[in-house]
């Protein structure tokens, strides 16, 4: 199953980097946090919401095509139980700007998702309660629907790649 089928919710949710200071890895110290590894962002998770039963794709025998894919510069993919049934798929990031170019670029093809993102780490919560709950984690949401619109008030920064954007804005059907 693709990534991007795991964010059930109409208003999917994503998390990333923004724009200022960029270093060579695509990264850069905007305010959003930063895990490390995976023990780093499942961790990270628990703080916001219920995130048990870490299950590796190594483990799952299950691999992403995005995951297996070095243009998404995804390093280790893994998925949690959300403590609601559902899950929360757990991404850390190589290169930011790489992940992001690989969302726009399928994006383009009608196939991109939306993230909840940190500095080297992207959420993907199958639930709405749990993204809700992720939004207070500081991530933000990372898309590139050109038909996004933010209302005032709402963080709205720009991605690393253009035609995407960051905002704490997540909408709900």
């Amino acid at each position: 199953m693709r990534v991007r089928k795991f964010f059930v919710f109409a208003g999917a949710l994503a998390v990333v980097a923004g724009v200022s200071g960029c270093g060579s890895d695509g990264s850069e110290d905007n305010g959003l946090p930063i895990a490390g590894d995976m023990a780093g962002i499942e961790k990270f998770a628990n703080k916001y919401t219920t995130c048990s039963g870490l299950e590796m794709d190594s483990e799952s025998g299950y691999m992403s095509s995005e995951a297996e894919d070095p243009s998404w510069a995804i390093k280790e993919r893994a998925v949690c139980d959300d403590g609601r049934s559902d899950s929360i798929t757990l991404l850390s990031i190589d290169n930011m700007k790489k992940f992001q170019s690989a969302n726009k670029r399928d994006a383009a093809k009608g196939e991109g998702g939306k993230f909840l993102i940190g500095q080297d780490f992207a959420l993907i919560p199958s639930n709405e309660q749990t993204a809700m709950e992720l939004k207070e984690s500081g991530t933000l949401l990372f898309t590139c629907d050109s038909d996004f619109k933010v209302p005032s008030g709402y963080v709205k920064k720009n991605a690393l790649v253009d035609g995407c954007l960051l905002t704490d804005y997540m909408p709900t059907d």
